[in-house]
């Protein structure tokens, strides 16, 4: 298997770029107009896609089998490092910068394996605030103070992963977010828990592209 061509590589940077200025049009548009209809949402929600695929695409061959290091270079300052609980996987958690982020909800997730880089990730935190903050809501009820079995119990499955942050040293588990079960790009219900190991908060996170189909979940 070669490395990518200069011309490829030029393409993907192409298409980053008019995707980029494309989303930039759309957001400016919604704005100016006071209103984010369904179709301007749904722009949005396409040419994102477009960005973080040709983003990934472009960034995996730098980086996939590469020590940690790689990644650090690239990405700059860690914002996490996460540690799979009861395994060996390890996830690195890099902002993602400029005008391709520009809600701040954007982060590249690097998945170690066996001290090599597996994965390459982009994701964003909380993609739908109108059908995930009501979802939150309603989770949090049931979650809010229990430890992570009374958890799984009350969510009626069992997560994905369960993770340890090495900033905070607090456990996160990682469950199947979707709706509809048909749809196989990833979206996950994250819980996050105190220093007691008590549910405390809940999120959502949707993957915008990856070199793996399922980026926490096993092979």
């Amino acid at each position: 298997m070669g490395f990518p061509s200069a011309n490829r590589q030029s393409g993907h940077h192409r298409l980053l770029c008019k995707a980029t200025f494309a989303l930039a049009v759309v957001a400016m548009a919604a704005l100016n107009s006071g209103c984010i209809g369904s179709g301007v949402g749904m722009a949005v929600n396409v040419i994102g896609g477009v960005i973080d695929s040709a983003d990934v695409k472009e960034k995996e061959k730098d980086l996939l089998g590469k020590p940690p290091s790689a990644a650090d270079e690239m990405f700059g300052e860690r914002l996490d490092t996460m540690r799979q609980q009861g395994g060996q996987r390890v996830w690195a958690i890099y902002d993602v910068k400029g005008l391709t982020n520009p809600l701040g909800k954007d982060s590249y997730v690097v998945e170690v394996t066996g001290g090599t880089i597996h994965s390459l990730s982009r994701v964003e935190t909380t993609p739908d605030a109108k059908i995930d903050l009501p979802r939150v809501a309603l989770i949090e009820e049931k979650v809010t103070g229990k430890p992570p079995a009374e958890c799984q119990q009350e969510l009626e499955q069992a997560p994905i992963v369960t993770v340890r942050s090495e900033r905070t040293g607090q456990l996160r588990q990682l469950y199947d977010g979707r709706i509809i079960k048909v749809f196989k790009k990833p979206y996950y219900c994250i819980l996050k828990y105190d220093a007691n190991d008590l549910c405390e908060d809940v999120d959502f996170q949707k993957v915008g592209a990856s070199t793996r189909d399922d980026p926490y979940g096993d092979e």
